[in-house]
């Protein structure tokens, strides 16, 4: 790589954060019609953000890029029953809003008070590894300073109401077809330079076309490898092949000189 980079701050979580556990980081009565898979990512992105010693209310010139995969699923679907029920006309514009890909980075870039550059990746499995290096080249580039990754997982309700009943159809499809069906999320902070409780260096990381194919859905999957291995403050290199490409990643415990 041509410039040091760190991962500052990490965290993640598997369902749906408990309410008053935002209580330090925001007003509760602000999350009252927020989807859920954006209080996830939201949540963890506070925790990335504390870890890494930046301060949640003071605005920060920092970037987002949010990993979304299929997006807010739910809400998508509550949009076109409301069609089916009620009509073009008389179709819910709330959960049409909650269906777009970008509200989860619209939502994250106001209550974290960001105010550089905001992507929304949506390439299912390579959602995560893009979502890495698209904010490794903001981070070269010299487009910010720091930026954060988010990963947001939803649960498909058609899926999760189908799947356990038709094994054989959505064995293909899914990584577990009998459940249980959780949200998950995770966010990273990556920076320019070394910060926080216990930042990690990267040594290096790549994404390129790979013959061997691996068609089973897992990028949230990779995304909790990945923090597992942070957690355990040892240099590590992670890899993995998903829809004709290869991604690897290797970091160390950054040690001040």
């Amino acid at each position: 790589m041509d410039t040091n980079l760190y991962i500052n701050g990490f965290s993640s979580f598997t369902g749906d954060v408990p309410a008053e556990w935002f209580s330090p980081y925001i007003e509760l009565r602000r999350l009252r019609r927020m989807e859920k898979i954006v209080k996830n990512t939201l949540f963890c992105s506070f925790q990335a953000l504390e870890q890494a010693g930046l301060s949640v209310q003071e605005p920060k010139n920092m970037g987002l890029c949010i990993a979304a995969g299929a997006g807010s699923l739910e809400n998508t679907c509550k949009f076109m029953d409301s069609i089916f029920e009620d009509g073009d006309e008389l179709s819910s514009p709330t959960a049409f809003a909650g269906s777009v890909h970008n509200s989860t980075g619209l939502a994250l870039s106001m209550h974290l008070n960001i105010q550089g550059p905001c992507v929304t990746i949506g390439q299912f499995e390579s959602s995560f590894p893009a979502a890495i290096m698209t904010a490794v080249s903001f981070l070269q580039k010299g487009c910010c300073e720091q930026i954060v990754v988010a990963v947001a997982d939803e649960v498909n309700p058609v899926a999760a109401d189908y799947a356990p009943k038709h094994m054989d159809l959505f064995r293909p499809l899914l990584r577990n077809v009998q459940g249980p069906f959780e949200r998950f999320s995770a966010a990273l902070v990556l920076g320019r330079h070394p910060q926080g409780a216990r930042p990690y260096q990267i040594k290096s990381v790549c994404m390129r076309r790979e013959k061997k194919m691996n068609t089973t859905p897992r990028p949230i999957c990779f995304a909790q490898q990945l923090v597992d291995l942070l957690k355990t403050n040892e240099t590590f290199s992670l890899q993995d092949i998903f829809c004709d490409t290869q991604f690897n990643l290797e970091a160390t415990p950054y040690v001040k000189p």
